[in-house]
């Protein structure tokens, strides 16, 4: 996959109840047909929907409503017919498949052309398809157009022909080969009676490019048809050359007003290595948008690209396996100059390049060398459109193919292709024979958003892949439905995170408006950061405050860092929203804004677990829209002790508050500068709070009073104090505290009493008598339980020696050494047990 492409997939067949301002309580728009839809065209003038339904032509309102419909069939046929019907023998009614529907506007008719009757066509009014402009069905083969086999693809474009100082409208052709079938390939029909020539003829009899007798080994398989720069091009997919089944993909060109289709050259296109993706399946052509075309030319592929160059866009499948699917592109001007490669090489160096053969000529069957011919390359210009005396129709040699790599790949078939461009950004619309539309997003980064959860019809999605003349809705085809659906969702979503969170090159947070729009719904847009696009993923934060917070005792003002502020006009109006109180934003700079802060009985309190209350900062503009929000905390220094009250001097310094411990009252408050003194410790010195650490010993017995001395430190303001401690494991149980020589305390200690786990940490806290508050204590100590766990001998006697365990023989249980009365009842090293008993 090439590093430059972003994928963004979207399904899209999904609730659009919410979608868009002008139908945003309308349900999705569809239409039914009794029978298979095959062809649908759009009247660039009045936006009706045109659908070539077996036996129906169909004519629906730019929002499928029905307008008119044209019967086409059933009718009697025989395959072997030649009309009229009533000539012949053995018909039976038979379904008309349309094959061809084109969009005729220089006389407001619509041609239509189906399976019946060998093809044949008739002219029918664009604005009532009911009323019938043109139809004949005795003038002969030279009208027969379409085919009347189902499964021969026909497809056809708009054009001109000059003859006599007048211009004709033609359309120019391009049908696979069906046993009954006309025998062109490609063949230019006139739309009026003039002379010899009648309504649908084909003007050009041009052997070159008859099917026979190359049909059975090229099997022709027309996907698309397309004009440009006076060029026709067909999109479309052949053998090679009769020995090997497996198709490949060609685009053909020939000069719109090549009267003999000399100028017919077929280039071969790969999609993939070794042009893994080669039957075309479907293709759209499309200028790309500024930053995709910027991205191909960096890519080195495809030469300079400007945004004007045309793109085509294929979609494109395995023979080998049809499941697997891929979206390749080729720049019009790539495929223009590697077709005059061909067309130089064959004028002008005897058909090779570099050396080595480059053109072939499939429709002839000439075994000599054919690109004898030596035409200066100076001389070229004269022919662009061939000559009668120079070798046509031209192709390339495989070696010479054009190759591109897959944009996209997927499990599933994609059968359409719809290209838009948005805000200089090109988006693909993917339909695939499971019923799934996708959104794919070209860019210049390479990541893969995966597929967002929806609804899928379940029926395969056809070639009729196409916009509404806004651009703003999708037409999606399958069987025998036609749906509009819009080609973004953006105001489905009500806040900035989840706008930006689709990912959608269609939308972007309208940030003073408060919506997710398109860049051309929001007002001020084009404003610095008035609307910030989705796939970029930013909204407008907060970034800082300053103060970063505050002491819920005091009250100020406070500076908001907004970077990406949109630009405040002077007609409006900022409010801060601080909880429930408000006040009014003032701009500092485009990027600071200062809002007052709520008086301290205006903070909520502190929770209980907390030394802190979090409060909601609301940055509006004109009273409805939140441009930003971010929590600021006040802080209570008073609370911090809550976090650990054994440690309270050290919870209030070490906080992120900037807090000091005054060791006389044994309080934490808001550091002053003005309160000083031996007894304040400051914010970050821990280091110099009063405490009470290394007890010895750290492993304690349960049921054996243990004497345990530890060390204080930093009590130079409490000379003569008495001290009491006291551990929670033992409720309402507080010992005095012995003071020994220099920092050394002792106790006397405490007979526990445990039996849950053979050991458990207990801190013991340490009291000033005098005021009843609690010391700084790390006096960890392990209590531990001989019996739990170790309930017969030889369990006692792997205990950690540590413990001092041993097995009690009076007792029967394992037991601290000393709690085993009798020197004769106590293994001391517990060498020996006792034999074990069976009692049951």
């Amino acid at each position: 996959m090439a590093s430059w492409v972003s994928l963004l997939l979207i399904l899209l067949w999904q609730s659009i109840s919410q979608a868009q301002e002008e139908s945003s309580n309308a349900p999705i728009l569809e239409f039914i047909s009794e029978t298979n839809i095959n062809n649908v065209v759009q009247d660039p003038q009045t936006g009706r929907i045109y659908l070539g339904a077996n036996d129906s032509i169909y004519q629906l309102g730019p929002f499928l409503k029905l307008q008119a419909r044209a019967e086409t069939g059933p009718k009697e046929d025989a395959r072997s017919c030649t009309p009229p019907a009533s000539a012949c023998q053995d018909t039976k009614p038979m379904s008309n498949l349309n094959k061809l529907l084109l969009i005729h506007p220089s006389n407001g008719s619509l041609i239509v052309c189906g399976s019946r009757y060998r093809g044949i066509c008739s002219l029918l009014n664009l604005s009532n398809v009911e009323e019938q402009i043109y139809y004949s069905d005795n003038k002969g083969e030279r009208t027969y157009v379409a085919s009347i086999e189902d499964n021969v693809n026909v497809v056809g474009v708009m054009s001109y022909y000059k003859k006599d100082g007048q211009t004709f409208n033609v359309f120019v052709v391009g049908k696979g080969y069906g046993s009954l079938d006309s025998t062109k390939l490609i063949s230019t029909r006139i739309l009026q009676d003039y002379k010899e020539w009648v309504v649908f003829e084909n003007i050009i009899e041009a052997s070159t490019v008859q099917t026979t007798p190359f049909v059975p080994k090229y099997l022709h398989d027309f996907r698309h048809a397309f004009k440009e720069d006076g060029y026709v091009y067909f999109l479309f997919s052949r053998t090679l050359d009769g020995t090997d089944n497996k198709n490949l993909t060609f685009v053909s060109r020939l000069c719109e007003d090549d009267h003999h289709y000399y100028s017919h050259t077929e280039l071969q296109l790969n999609c993939g290595p070794k042009n893994q993706y080669n039957k075309v399946r479907a293709a759209f052509v499309a200028s790309p948008g500024k930053e995709l075309a910027r991205a191909m030319t960096e890519s080195g592929m495809y030469g300079k690209v400007v945004s004007w160059n045309k793109v085509l866009f294929m979609v494109a499948s395995s023979d080998e396996d049809d499941s697997k699917s891929a979206l390749c592109m080729y720049t019009m001007n790539s495929i223009n100059e590697r077709l005059m490669d061909i067309i130089s090489a064959c004028y002008s160096d005897h058909g090779k390049i570099s050396g080595f053969p480059a053109v072939d000529i499939p429709y002839s069957s000439k075994t000599d060398e054919f690109c004898s011919s030596k035409i200066g390359k100076d001389m070229l210009e004269s022919y662009k459109c061939g000559a009668d005396f120079l070798p046509s129709p031209l192709a390339s040699k495989p070696r010479y193919a054009l190759t591109a790599g897959p944009v996209w790949t997927t499990s599933s078939l994609l059968t359409a292709v719809a290209v838009a461009v948005e805000n200089d950004h090109t988006i693909a619309f993917l339909g695939n024979n499971k019923g799934e539309v996708f959104k794919v997003h070209l860019t210049a980064e390479a990541k893969d958003y995966g597929k967002a959860p929806g609804d899928t019809i379940g029926e395969k999605v056809n070639k009729n892949l196409f916009f509404d003349l806004s651009h703003s809705h999708l037409y999606i085809t399958t069987e025998k439905k036609i749906t509009k659906v819009p080609v973004q969702m953006c105001l489905q979503k009500t806040d900035c995170q989840s706008c930006v969170g689709l990912r959608d090159p269609y939308c972007g947070w309208c940030v003073l408006e408060g919506r997710c729009t398109r860049r051309s719904e929001c007002r001020r847009a084009e404003e610095k950061n008035g609307w910030l696009w989705s796939p970029r993923q930013q909204c407008v934060k907060i970034v800082s405050f300053y103060p970063s917070n505050l002491s819920c005792k005091k009250t100020d003002k406070i500076q908001i860092n907004i970077p990406s502020l949109p630009t405040i006009g002077p007609f409006d109006r900022l409010q801060c929203n601080i909880g429930s109180f408000q006040s009014d934003g003032t701009m500092l700079d485009s990027s600071q804004v200062s809002c007052d802060l709520p008086q301290p009985s205006h903070i909520p309190k502190t929770p209980e677990d907390q030394d802190f209350v979090a409060v909601s900062v609301r940055i509006l503009v004109n009273e409805t829209v939140e441009l930003a929000m971010r929590e600021f905390k006040f802080y209570n220094c008073a609370a911090t002790v809550r976090k650990s009250e054994n440690t309270p001097c050290m919870a209030c310094v070490t906080s992120p508050w900037g807090c000091q411990w005054n060791t006389h009252d044994h309080t934490c408050s808001d550091k002053d500068d003005n309160i000083v003194g031996p007894n304040i410790i400051g914010h970050r010195k821990g280091s110099e709070c009063p405490q009470f650490e290394n007890p010895d010993p750290v492993l304690i017995p349960v049921g054996y009073k243990t004497r345990i001395s530890f060390e204080g430190i930093n009590l130079n303001n409490y000379k003569g104090r008495v001290f009491t401690i006291g551990t929670e494991l033992i409720k309402n149980m507080e010992e005095e505290v012995i003071s020994e020589s220099g920092p050394f305390f002792t106790f006397s200690g405490f007979s526990f009493s445990y039996d849950k786990s053979p050991e458990t940490n207990i801190l013991f806290y340490v009291k000033d008598r005098e005021t009843g508050k609690k010391m700084d204590s790390t006096l960890n100590v392990t209590l531990y339980n001989c019996s739990v766990g170790r309930e017969d001998c030889s369990l006692c006697k792997y205990a950690d020696p540590k413990y001092r365990c041993v097995w009690c023989s009076k007792q029967k249980a394992c037991l601290y050494e000393q709690l085993c009365s009798g020197s004769q009842q106590k293994d001391l090293h517990n060498t020996g047990c006792p034999n074990p008993e069976i009692t049951n």
